[in-house]
C-alpha cells in the first residue's frame, strides 16, 4: 500500500508470507520436516523535495524465516559420530557403526557362528542402542535435517541529490541485523541422550573405553565430538536472540558524476565526466574466543568475546569521454575505471582460531584498470 499524502511526501507498508516446497525430510528421530516458510514486513517514507533535485527514501524491513533447513548446525558432523551411511566411502576410524560391526563379528566368531546381514544389523543397532532401521539412510531426504529460526531485520536511507543537469551524488546507508532464534532442540536432546550411551561403551577387543580410544593413531570419537560439534552448537545455542556478529552491522554507499559541460565549453573538455565511490563495511567476526587460554585445551568458546576483522573502506574512480565518430555517424564512449585504486592486494582473515591466530584467508586483489570502449549506432 502506498499513500501519497502530498505531492512531495509519499508513505507505503507492505506485508507478505510465503513458503517453499521442499524435499521430504525428517529430523534426527525420523520425525517429518515441515516446508520452510517465512513472513515479511517493511515500511517507509519517500520525500521529493525542490522539484525533484533532492530525493530521500527511509526504509525498515522485518523478515522472520522458520524451519529453516539452511543453517549453521552440527547436527551432520554429530550423526557421523555414530552412522557409516553418513559418510559414504569416508569411515573415520572410531565410527561406532563401524567398531560395533567388528566387535559383533569377532564375538560371534568366538561362538562359532556366522551371522546374516539382519542379525549382525540387529546386533549392531543391540551395542548402539539404536533403533535398527537407524543403521541405514532415511528414506525421506539424503540425511536428517534440522530446522532454525532467523529473523532478518534492519533499516535503510537513500539519498538521491542533483544539484544541477551536470552533477548527480547518491547516498545509501543501511543497518542490518540476523538474529538467530531456536536451533532445533533435538539436537541437544540427541547428544544428551547419546553421550550417556557412548561414555559407558567399552571395546571388547582392548577392554579401554571406546569413546576416548584414539584408534589408528587418528582422533578419539570425543576429541572430534568437542571441536568439531559440542562447540558449535553452544555458540548456536548462546546465540539464541542474538544478532550474529559475523553480519557487518553498517554499510554506507557513496557516488558522484560530474560533466565537465558544467564547467567549461571547451570543445574537447566539455565532452569528459569525472566521478568516484566510496563503500564503507562495519567491522565483522571472524571467529570466538576459547573460554580456556592455551596452553590449556579450549573446548568452550565465549560468545561474549568475538574476534573482530576491522572495518573497511573501498575507492573508485572513472573518466569518460564521449564523442562522435565516421563523419558523425555513431556515437562512442571512452570510459577508464580504477576499482579499488587504494589496495595494494593482501591477505584477508575469514577465520580464526579459538587463541585469536588466523585461521583461513581469502585473497582481497590490488586495485584494478579498466577500459571500456561502448559505441551507439
Amino acid at each position: 500500500m502506498v499513500v501519497k499524502a502530498f505531492p512531495w511526501l509519499s508513505v507505503y507498508a507492505n506485508t507478505s508470507d510465503s513458503f517453499r516446497p521442499a524435499t521430504a525430510a525428517s529430523d534426527v528421530y525420523r520425525r517429518p520436516v515441515p516446508d520452510p516458510s517465512s513472513e515479511g514486513r517493511d515500511y517507509g517514507v519517500m520525500l521529493n523535495l525542490f522539484s525533484g533535485k533532492l530525493f530521500l527514501r527511509w526504509n525498515e524491513y522485518r523478515v522472520d524465516l522458520k524451519n529453516d533447513r539452511n543453517g549453521n548446525n552440527p547436527l551432520a558432523r554429530l550423526l557421523a559420530i555414530d552412522f557409516s551411511w553418513r559418510n559414504g566411502a569416508s569411515v573415520p576410524a572410531y565410527q561406532l557403526q563401524e567398531k560395533a560391526g567388528e566387535w559383533a563379528r569377532a564375538e560371534a566368531a568366538n561362538s562359532g557362528q556366522t551371522l546374516t546381514p539382519a542379525q549382525l544389523d540387529q546386533r549392531i543397532a543391540q551395542i548402539m542402542q539404536v533403533p535398527v532401521e537407524y543403521l541405514t539412510e532415511p528414506a525421506t531426504g539424503p540425511v536428517p535435517v534440522a530446522v532454525n529460526a532467523t529473523r532478518a531485520q534492519g533499516r535503510e536511507v537513500e539519498v538521491y541529490y542533483t544539484p544541477s543537469d551536470f552533477w548527480t551524488m547518491k547516498l545509501n546507508v543501511t543497518e542490518q541485523e540476523s538474529i538467530d532464534g531456536k536451533v532445533a532442540a533435538e539436537v541437544q536432546q540427541w547428544l544428551d541422550e547419546r553421550m550417556v550411551v557412548w561414555k559407558s561403551i567399552i571395546d571388547p577387543l582392548t577392554g579401554r573405553p571406546w569413546f576416548t580410544e584414539r584408534y589408528n593413531g587418528g582422533d578419539s570419537a570425543e576429541t572430534v565430538l568437542i571441536r568439531g560439534t559440542v562447540g558449535p552448537l553452544q555458540i548456536a545455542r548462546a546465540m539464541e536472540g542474538k544478532s550474529r556478529p559475523q553480519v557487518r552491522r553498517y554499510r554506507a554507499n557513496f557516488s558522484t558524476s560530474y560533466k565537465l559541460a558544467g564547467l567549461t565549453d571547451h570543445r574537447i573538455l566539455k565532452r569528459f565526466t569525472l566521478g568516484g565511490a566510496m563503500r564503507w563495511e562495519d567491522k565483522g567476526a571472524i571467529g570466538f574466543y576459547g573460554v580456556q587460554q592455551l596452553p590449556e585445551l579450549i573446548t568452550e568458546l565465549d560468545v561474549n568475546r568475538p574476534i573482530w576483522d576491522r572495518d573497511s573502506l573501498y575507492m573508485d574512480a572513472f573518466v569518460s569521454f564521449r564523442t562522435r565518430l565516421f563523419s558523425n555517424r555513431i556515437n562512442a564512449t571512452f570510459q577508464l575505471n580504477a576499482r579499488n585504486f587504494t589496495e595494494g592486494g593482501r591477505l584477508q582473515p575469514i577465520n580464526a582460531n579459538p587463541d585469536g591466530t588466523p585461521s583461513v584467508y581469502r585473497l582481497i586483489d590490488p586495485r584494478k584498470f579498466i577500459l571500456t570502449v561502448t559505441f551507439d549506432f
